[in-house]
C-alpha cells in the first residue's frame, strides 16, 4: 500500500505545485501608452500587416528579377527501340554504288536506317530581357504596391491604437460603474437593515421595508449584469493586446487621466487638412496604382526585345557509354535576338486600355467624394464632440446636485422628518444621475477619440 501511495502522493504534490505556480503568475500592468505599445508587437491583425509588407517587398524583388539574366539548363535522353527509316531516291543510291554492282530500278525509293540507338543532349541557355515596356511599368507598379502596403500598415496601427484606447476606456467605465454599484449596494443594504429594525419598533409600515427590499433586489440584478459586462470588456482588451490564456492584466490609468488630457478647445478649433488624413493618403496610393495599370495597358502595343546565348552537347552511341571519355560529345554554340512586335489583337489590347482609362476616371470621382465626405465627417464630429462635452458638464453638475439632495434627504430620514418613499425617490434619482454621468464620460471620450483620429496628420 505504501509503494502505491508514494508515487501517487508525488504526482498530486506536483500537480498542486504547478497549479500554485500558475496562480502566482505575475499580473501585467498597463498604462494606456504601454497597452498600445504592447498591441503594436502582439496584435493579431498587425502581425498580418507586417507580413503583407514583407510579401510586397518580395514581390518587388520578384518583378525586378524578371529583367535580370535567366539561365536554364536541361538534359534529353532518347533510346531508339527501332531506328528511324529514311527513303532515298534510287538514282541517288545508284551514283554511290561501285561499277559492276546491280543498280536499283529508276524511280524507286530505297529505305535506309540512320542514327545510333542511344542519344543524349546536354543544353544550357542564357536569356536577357533588353527592352520591355511592360517590365518597366510593372516594376514601378510593384514598388507602388509596396508603398501602399506600408501606408496600410500605418493605418492598421492607428486603428489598433484607437481600438485599444476605446477598449481601455470602456473597461474603466465598467469598473467605475461596478464600484459605484457596489458602494450603493452597501448603502441600500444598510438602509434595509435599519428599516427592518425601525419596522419592529412600529415607526414605519411594512410596505416601506418591502420597497427597500425591492430596490436591493433590482440593484443586485444590475450589479450582476455590470460584472458580466466587465468580464466581456476585460477579455476584449486582452484579445486586442494579443494576450490569451489565464494571464491577468491591470490598468494603471484612470478616467480623470483621460478627462484631464482632453483639450476641448483645441479639438473644436483645429483646422482640418484632408491631404494629410490617413484615409485620403491611402486613396492617393490607390489612385497611383490605377494610373500605373493604365500605363501598363498601353505598353501592350510596344515591342519586346530579348537576347539569348545557348550551348549544347550531343552524343550518339551504339553502346551505353556516355561517360566514356574515348567517345566524343559534339558541341553547338549559338546566340541571337528575339524581337516580338504586337500587330493585331482584334481590339483586345485597345479594349483593355479603355477599361484601365475608365478606372482612372472613376478614381477621380472617388477622390472628390472622399474629400467631401471627410469634410462632412469632421464637421459632424466637431458638433457631436461639442454637444457631448456640454452634456458631460450638465451631467456632472446634475450628479453633484443629486448627491447633495440624496444626502440631505437621508439625513432628514434618519431624523424622522422625511418618509422612506421620499428617500427611495431621491435614491433612484441619484442612481440614475450616476449612470448618466458615467455614460456621458464614455460618450465624450469616444467622440473625442473619433475627432482626434480625423484631425490627425500623417
Amino acid at each position: 500500500m505504501k509503494r502505491i501511495f508514494f508515487p501517487v502522493a508525488i504526482f498530486i504534490g506536483f500537480f498542486i505545485h504547478s497549479g500554485t505556480q500558475a496562480q502566482l503568475k505575475p499580473v501585467l500592468s498597463f498604462s494606456l501608452k504601454e497597452a498600445q505599445d504592447y498591441a503594436y508587437a502582439n496584435n493579431y491583425d498587425l502581425k498580418n500587416s507586417a507580413y503583407d509588407v514583407q510579401i510586397a517587398k518580395k514581390m518587388v524583388r520578384q518583378n525586378t528579377a524578371i529583367g535580370l539574366p535567366q539561365l536554364d539548363g536541361g538534359i534529353d535522353y532518347m533510346d531508339y527501340l527501332s531506328l528511324p527509316v529514311t527513303l532515298l531516291p534510287a538514282e541517288f543510291i545508284n551514283l554511290m554504288l561501285p561499277p559492276g554492282q546491280p543498280k536499283y530500278p529508276s524511280g524507286s525509293s530505297i529505305p535506309l536506317t540512320f542514327g545510333q540507338e542511344y542519344n543524349a543532349t546536354l543544353r544550357a541557355k542564357l536569356t536577357q530581357l533588353i527592352y520591355s515596356g511592360q517590365y518597366l511599368v510593372g516594376l514601378q507598379t510593384a514598388k507602388a504596391f509596396l508603398e501602399t502596403a506600408k501606408q496600410k500598415m500605418v493605418k492598421d496601427k492607428m486603428d489598433v491604437r484607437d481600438l485599444v484606447t476605446e477598449a481601455y476606456i470602456g473597461l474603466l467605465i465598467v469598473e467605475e460603474s461596478t464600484k459605484i454599484l457596489d458602494s450603493t449596494y452597501k448603502t441600500v443594504n444598510q438602509m434595509l437593515e435599519d428599516g427592518k429594525a425601525t419596522l419592529k419598533q412600529g415607526l414605519i409600515e411594512d410596505i416601506d421595508v418591502d420597497q427597500m427590499e425591492l430596490n436591493r433586489s433590482n440593484l443586485e440584478a444590475t450589479l450582476i449584469s455590470t460584472k458580466s459586462q466587465r468580464l466581456i470588456a476585460y477579455n476584449y482588451i486582452k484579445f486586442l493586446l494579443g494576450i490569451n490564456g489565464n494571464q491577468e492584466i491591470a490598468l494603471t490609468d484612470n478616467l480623470p487621466f483621460f478627462l484631464n488630457n482632453l483639450n476641448q478647445d483645441f479639438l473644436v478649433n483645429q483646422q482640418f487638412d484632408y491631404t494629410r488624413n490617413i484615409d485620403y493618403t491611402i486613396l492617393k496610393k490607390q489612385e497611383y496604382l490605377t494610373l500605373m495599370q493604365y500605363k501598363l495597358s498601353k505598353t501592350a502595343f510596344q515591342p519586346t526585345l530579348a537576347g539569348f546565348f545557348g550551348i549544347s552537347g550531343n552524343a550518339q552511341r551504339n553502346e551505353w557509354s556516355f561517360f566514356n571519355d574515348k567517345y566524343p560529345w559534339y558541341k553547338t554554340v549559338n546566340w541571337g535576338l528575339t524581337l516580338t512586335v504586337p500587330i493585331w489583337s482584334s481590339g483586345s489590347r485597345k479594349f483593355s486600355m479603355d477599361q484601365a482609362r475608365l478606372n482612372v476616371e472613376k478614381m477621380k470621382v472617388t477622390d472628390e467624394k472622399v474629400r467631401v465626405q471627410l469634410q462632412l465627417q469632421v464637421e459632424t464630429s466637431k458638433k457631436d464632440f461639442a454637444n457631448t462635452y456640454l452634456v458631460f458638464m450638465n451631467k456632472k453638475k446634475g450628479l453633484d446636485l443629486a448627491g447633495r439632495i440624496y444626502e440631505k434627504t437621508f439625513s432628514k430620514y434618519k431624523q424622522g422628518v422625511s418618509s422612506s418613499t421620499d428617500l427611495n425617490q431621491k435614491y433612484s434619482q441619484f442612481l440614475l444621475s450616476e449612470s448618466d454621468y458615467i455614460q456621458s464620460i464614455y460618450d465624450l471620450l469616444k467622440n473625442g477619440l473619433k475627432l482626434t483620429k480625423l484631425l490627425e496628420k500623417v
